[in-house]
C-alpha cells in the first residue's frame, strides 16, 4: 500500500491591520503630523457631484430656510467631496455634512447656523467670519484652518482637532471643547466665557488677552502657553497643567479655582 503524502495546510493570510481613523481618535494624529487626506474610496468612500447639481441643492436648501421646513428640501451633503470648494457666503445653516471633505474650502462669511458637520475634514479651510453657531463639530478636523472672528457660541467641539488653527477674536462663548486639540492653536482676544475645556490640549496655545471667565479648563494641559492679560475669574483651573505657561500672573491664579493637582509655571517637572 502506498503511503499517503502530508497535506500541506495553506496559510491563512492576516487580515489587513485597519487604519487608525483620524474621526474615531479624535482628530489625535502623531506629533507635529497633519490628518490624512480624504480620497473618494475605502469603506467610507465620498460622494462625488456635479457642480450643477451642488447649485440645485443649494437653492433648494435656500427654499428649505425661507419657507421654514415647508419647500424645498434640507441639504444633504455628507460624505461629499467638496475639497477646495467656493463657498464664501453660502447659506448652509442646519445643512447635513457629516464626514464632507472641506479640506482647503473657500468659506468666509458661510452662514452654518446650527449645521451637522461631525467628522467633517475642514483641513486649512478659510471659515473666516464664517457662522458656527450651536453647530455640531463632534470629532471634526480643522487643523490649520482659518476661523478669525468666527461665531462658534455654543458650538460642540468635543474630541474637535483644531491644531495649528487660527482663531483670533472668534467667539466660543459656552462652547464645549472638551478633550478637544488646540496645540499651538492662536487664541488671541477669543471669547471663551463659559467654554468648557476639560482635559483639551491647550499646549503652546496664544491665548494673550482671552477672556476665559468661568470656563472649564479642569484637566487641561496648557504647557508653554501664551497667557498674558487673559482673564480667568471664576475659571477652573483643579488638575491644570500650567508649567513653563508665560505671562500668567499671581493675580489671575487668585481669581480662578485651583487645587493641589493644578501645576503653575513655577513647578518644576
Amino acid at each position: 500500500m502506498a503511503e499517503k503524502k502530508p497535506v500541506k495546510k495553506k496559510k491563512k493570510k492576516a487580515a489587513p491591520k485597519a487604519q487608525k481613523s483620524a474621526e474615531t481618535e479624535g482628530g489625535d494624529w502623531g506629533k507635529g503630523e497633519k490628518p490624512p487626506e480624504h480620497v473618494s474610496s475605502g469603506p467610507k468612500a465620498l460622494r462625488e457631484i456635479r457642480d450643477d447639481e451642488f447649485e440645485v441643492i443649494l437653492e433648494s436648501h435656500r427654499e428649505w430656510i425661507v419657507s421654514k421646513a415647508k419647500e424645498g428640501q434640507r441639504a444633504d451633503l455628507s460624505k461629499v467631496n467638496l475639497r477646495e470648494k467656493y463657498l464664501q457666503g453660502s447659506q448652509l445653516r442646519g445643512a447635513d455634512l457629516r464626514e464632507a471633505n472641506l479640506q482647503k474650502a473657500e468659506m468666509q462669511n458661510v452662514d452654518l447656523f446650527l449645521a451637522d458637520l461631525r467628522g467633517v475634514d475642514l483641513l486649512e479651510a478659510q471659515l473666516q467670519k464664517a457662522v458656527l453657531k450651536r453647530s455640531k463639530l463632534e470629532k471634526a478636523s480643522l487643523v490649520g484652518a482659518r476661523l478669525e472672528q468666527a461665531d462658534l457660541e455654543q458650538a460642540d467641539l468635543s474630541g474637535a482637532d483644531l491644531r495649528d488653527a487660527d482663531l483670533r477674536e472668534a467667539n466660543l462663548e459656552g462652547a464645549k471643547l472638551t478633550r478637544a486639540n488646540l496645540q499651538n492653536a492662536n487664541l488671541f482676544m477669543i471669547e471663551g466665557q463659559g467654554a468648557l475645556l476639560q482635559h483639551a490640549n491647550l499646549n503652546g496655545a496664544d491665548l494673550k488677552g482671552a477672556d476665559l471667565t468661568e470656563a472649564d479648563l479642569s484637566g487641561a494641559r496648557l504647557r508653554g502657553a501664551k497667557l498674558q492679560g487673559a482673564e480667568f475669574m471664576g475659571a477652573n483651573l483643579c488638575g491644570a497643567d500650567l508649567r513653563e505657561a508665560t505671562g500668567l500672573t499671581d493675580d489671575q491664579l487668585e481669581e480662578a479655582i485651583v487645587d493641589e493637582k493644578t501645576h503653575t509655571p513655577s513647578d518644576e517637572d
